[in-house]
């Protein structure tokens, strides 16, 4: 992956998601209803409903932060995300939306512990995860379908 975060960017986007995780079903909410302000043309491409999307964020937030220690562990599963983005209609820019709709669900769960370094760092993961999900949705990296959902 391209983007690298320090070792102090990682703990903390590890240790913030560790008090996410027993409240991950009033952030999950937050993130959508927020995504969905930002750009309501995102909201079609969500053809389940009910609480799957909401789920499926979280677990996959939860294998990105865990794997953040070694990026090109999770390349292959990033990949794939990726790829099955763009079948849903994911563009390039609507990683940007999404990354602020998260950044503001998690200062919203967080208040005012959400601070600059825990942005920042927040918003490198992010990136990291989304440039190669762009990448390999434009049909570029190696693709491993083990990793597809």
């Amino acid at each position: 992956m391209q983007e690298r975060l320090t070792a102090d960017e990682c703990k903390l986007v590890q240790a913030s998601f560790a008090q996410i995780e027993p409240v991950a079903h009033e952030v999950a909410p937050r993130f959508f209803r927020r995504l969905f302000e930002l750009n309501p043309d995102l909201r079609p491409l969500f053809k389940t409903t009910g609480s799957l999307p909401q789920t499926r964020l979280m677990e996959t937030l939860s294998i990105a932060v865990i794997g953040l220690d070694d990026l090109d562990a999770i390349a292959p599963f990033v990949r794939v995300l990726g790829r099955k983005h763009v079948e849903y209609g994911v563009k390039a820019e609507d990683y940007d939306t999404a990354r602020e709709a998260l950044s503001w669900a998690l200062k919203e769960q967080f208040g005012p512990a959400f601070d600059d370094d825990l942005i920042a760092a927040w918003d490198v993961a992010f990136r990291a995860v989304s440039d190669v999900m762009i990448e390999a949705g434009a049909g570029l990296g190696p693709i491993d379908e083990r990793f597809g959902w």
